[in-house]
C-alpha cells in the first residue's frame, strides 16, 4: 500500500507549508477518498482540488462526497471527474495501490503465508522516514519484506530509546529488509537517506543461572468476584436472578422511561440529565453471594455511585469509605467485614426517589479469597497461594491486575550481558523488577529483557510481574464473545434466570505458565 501525509511534517492548512505538488509525486495516488465519504469540509475539499490541479493523483472509492460543510454541493462530483482522479470500487483498491507501490519508492510485500493483521504508518522527515509496523492480530504472526529507496535502516526502541542498525540488504534502488511481527507486535524503524552498515550478528556463550530457591508467587491486589445478577423490585413488580442489563431496562421502564437512556438514548441539550421523577419513584435491588468456611480477612463491595443509595448488607446499614475507590473515582468501596457472614449474604441497594443517575450495574467484591465453582455461579472460599499457571484455573477468573513471580540469585561477579526470558506466559505486559526497581517490560518476541544494569555482585532479587487485562474483570462474560472486541451488544445478553455455572463465564487464562529464566551471555 502507498500512503503519504499531507506534507513533510507540516499542517496541510499552514500557509508556510510546501505546496501539495511538492509533497507528492504525480504517478502514485497520494490521496484516497474512502468509501461512504458523504461530506468534506470546505478547506479539505479545496486542498483536494488544488492537489488535482497541480498534478496529484486521487483515488475516489465509490461515490464522491455529495456534501460540503454538511450542505449539498456539486464540488465533490466535479472533482471526481478530474483527469487525475480515478474512480474505483472498494474491492479494487488493494490491487490498484499495490501496482503503484514502488513508484513512490516504498513497498511492503507480505509473505504468502501471512495471516496477521498488518497496519503501518509512515512519516517523511528531512533526513529520512519513520516507519511504524503493527500486527493487531491476537492469533497469527505477520511477516514479509519492505523495499525502499532509503539507503540505511535503524531500529528505534520506544521502551528504552536505544537506536541500533537494523539488518538490511543494499540494492540498486535502495535498501530492502525483512520484518517478523508476533501477535500484537510492533516495530519502529527509521529509513535513512544515508547508508547504514547492517549489524554484525552477535556470537557468545549463554549460561542459564540457577535460583537459590523455588519461585515465590503472589497476587498484588485483592481478588475479584463479579456480581452481575440481581433480584429487583420496581413499580410494584419483582424480578429474580435477572442479568443486570435486563434489570436496568426494567428499572427505567418502571420509572417512566422507555429504556435505559445511558445505553441507547440521544440527549438534546439537557433534557434527560435534568429530568425529575416523583417522590414515589425508585427501586430496590439485591446482590447475593455465598461465603464458605469463614469470612475473608478483607472484603469490600464496589458499587458505582454508592452515595446515591441506601445500602445494607444482611440488613445492616453500610457506608462507602471516604475517599476510597477502585478503577474509577465513581466506583466507591464499602467495607463488608463486619456485616458479612458464612453462608448466603444479601447486599441491598435502595433508590428513592429515582434519578437519571440510578443506572443499575454489576457490583464487585474485592478481598483476600479464592473462588470455587459450584453448580451455579461462584462461592467465596478461603484464599489459596497461586502457583505457575493460568489464574482463572486457580480460583481467580475475574482477576486482571499483577501477579509477581520472585526468585533470588547469588552472583559472585558480573560478567557479560544478563537477560530475563519468558518461555511461556500470557498477559498484556510483563514488568521486570530487579532489587526492587523497575528494569524494563516485555510485550512481544523474543520475550526477553536486558537487566544487566540493575544487577549487582552478591544477592539479587528478580521479579516478573505478569499483568492481565480488564476483559476478565469487566467482561463481556457471556455468549462466548470473540477476543479483541467489546461492543455494547456483547454486554446485553446472558442466561436468564442466572447466574450460569462458573465455568460458563468467558475469561482469559492469563498467567506465567512456566518459570522465567535468567541468562548470562558472555564473549560478545
Amino acid at each position: 500500500m502507498t500512503h503519504k501525509p499531507w506534507s513533510n511534517g507540516k499542517n496541510a492548512n499552514s500557509k508556510s507549508g510546501p505546496r501539495l505538488s511538492e509533497c507528492y509525486g504525480t504517478t502514485a495516488p497520494g490521496v484516497v477518498i474512502p468509501p461512504l465519504t458523504e461530506n468534506l469540509n470546505a478547506k479539505t475539499l479545496a486542498l483536494v482540488e488544488s492537489y488535482l490541479n497541480r498534478g496529484g493523483a486521487v483515488l475516489c472509492v465509490g461515490d464522491p462526497p455529495a456534501r460540503m460543510d454538511g450542505a449539498p454541493s456539486e464540488r465533490g462530483t466535479v472533482a471526481a471527474k478530474h483527469v487525475k482522479c480515478q474512480r474505483v470500487d472498494v474491492q479494487a483498491v488493494p490491487a490498484v495501490l499495490k501496482s503503484r507501490q514502488m513508484r513512490d519508492g516504498f513497498a511492503i510485500h507480505r509473505a504468502a503465508e501471512d495471516r496477521g493483521i498488518l497496519f503501518h504508518q509512515r512519516r517523511q522527515l528531512d533526513d529520512g522516514q519513520l516507519l511504524f509496523l503493527v500486527n493487531t492480530s491476537l492469533a497469527a504472526c505477520s511477516g514479509g519484506t519492505v523495499e525502499t529507496t532509503a539507503r540505511g535502516v535503524e531500529k528505534w526502541d520506544p521502551h528504552t530509546g536505544q537506536v541500533a542498525n537494523y539488518p538490511s540488504r543494499s540494492g540498486t534502488r535502495g535498501a530492502s529488509f525483512d520484518y517478523d511481527l508476533p501477535t500484537a507486535g510492533s516495530l519502529l524503524l527509521f529509513l535513512s537517506r544515508e547508508a547504514r552498515l547492517p549489524p554484525t550478528p552477535a556470537v557468545g556463550k549463554t549460561n542459564t543461572l540457577v535460583a537459590l530457591a523455588p519461585p515465590e508467587i503472589r497476587r498484588l491486589e485483592p481478588n475479584v468476584l463479579v456480581l452481575d445478577y440481581v433480584d429487583v423490585i420496581a413499580g410494584g413488580e419483582t424480578r429474580t436472578n435477572l442479568y443486570f442489563y435486563q434489570a436496568a431496562q426494567f428499572v427505567f421502564q418502571k420509572n417512566g422511561l422507555p429504556q435505559n437512556p445511558w445505553d441507547s438514548a440521544v440527549q438534546f441539550r439537557d433534557e434527560l440529565i435534568t429530568k425529575q421523577f416523583p417522590a414515589s419513584s425508585g427501586f430496590e435491588a439485591a446482590y447475593r453471594f455465598r461465603i464458605e468456611d469463614k469470612v475473608p480477612p478483607s472484603l469490600s463491595l464496589v458499587l458505582e455511585r454508592p452515595h446515591l443509595y441506601a445500602v445494607t448488607c444482611n440488613g445492616q446499614p453500610v457506608l462507602p469509605a471516604q475517599g476510597q475507590w477502585w478503577l474509577d473515582k465513581a466506583f466507591g468501596r464499602i467495607d463488608l467485614r463486619a456485616a458479612a457472614r458464612v453462608g448466603e449474604n444479601v447486599v441491598t441497594i435502595k433508590a428513592a426517589p429515582f434519578t437519571i443517575f440510578h443506572e443499575l450495574e454489576p457490583a464487585y467484591l474485592l478481598g483476600e479469597f479464592a473462588l470455587r465453582e459450584p453448580e451455579r455461579g461462584f462461592v467465596i472460599a478461603p484464599d489459596i497461594p497461586l502457583h505457575l499457571g493460568r489464574w482463572n484455573e486457580q480460583g481467580h477468573p475475574f482477576y486482571s491486575a499483577g501477579v509477581t513471580c520472585r526468585e533470588q540469585f547469588d552472583l559472585a561477579e558480573l560478567n557479560g550481558q544478563y537477560l530475563i526470558t519468558l518461555p511461556a506466559w500470557h498477559g498484556s505486559v510483563a514488568k521486570m523488577m530487579v532489587n526492587g526497581k523497575t528494569a524494563g517490560y516485555i510485550t512481544n518476541r523474543p520475550w526477553q529483557c536486558d537487566v544487566s544494569r540493575q544487577l549487582r555482585p552478591g544477592l539479587n532479587t528478580v521479579e516478573v510481574v505478569v499483568i492481565g487485562t480488564l476483559k476478565n474483570t469487566l467482561g463481556p462474560h457471556h455468549g462466548k464473545p470473540a477476543l479483541g472486541t467489546a461492543w455494547p451488544g456483547m454486554f446485553q445478553k446472558a442466561p436468564n434466570p442466572g447466574p450460569p455455572a462458573g465455568n460458563e463465564y468467558h475469561t482469559v487464562g492469563y498467567g506465567l505458565l512456566g518459570p522465567f529464566v535468567l541468562k548470562q551471555v558472555v564473549g560478545l
